[in-house]
């Protein structure tokens, strides 16, 4: 194989490599569509009401090669050579069960701004072992 065509080779398979990961994800609620990025209210709008909410803080660190802003971070301490500020995060994940016909949806926000979209199993209720059960019964 010639050299030129083995580069060209690797280069369409690192092209698509980075176009499988660099998809987002979106839910459709009815018509509508949700994607990251979406503020909580559009959500909760177009989606209505979660049928289960997990939520929890999360302490985070961001790093900065020299002091960050004055006007953003009013306490920040050196680290190493760099700054880092501690923040909070609220954290929550918005589940939606659509039934047995279809899959169910969770949205993971962070202050209120969705940041990942995740489909999961067919129906909460059919996980663990007597959904195992049920399954095999049905089928």
């Amino acid at each position: 194989m010639k050299p030129t065509r083995l580069k060209l080779l690797v280069i369409i398979a690192l092209l698509t490599l980075i176009a499988w990961e660099a998809h987002a994800q979106a839910m459709r609620c009815g018509s509508r569509l949700i994607s990251e990025g979406d503020p909580r209210e559009k959500v909760l709008n177009e989606c209505g009401q979660p049928s289960d909410v997990e939520a929890w803080e999360e302490e985070r660190y961001d790093y900065f090669d020299r002091p960050p802003p004055p006007r953003l971070y009013k306490e920040f301490e050196r680290y190493g050579n760099a700054y880092r500020v501690r923040a909070f995060i609220r954290v929550e994940i918005w589940t939606y069960n659509y039934g047995p016909s279809r899959f169910v949806d969770y949205v993971r926000m962070e202050n209120s701004i969705v940041r990942k979209i995740y489909s999961g199993d067919t129906d909460i209720k059919m996980s663990g072992p007597k959904g195992l059960e049920e399954r095999s019964r049905r089928t």
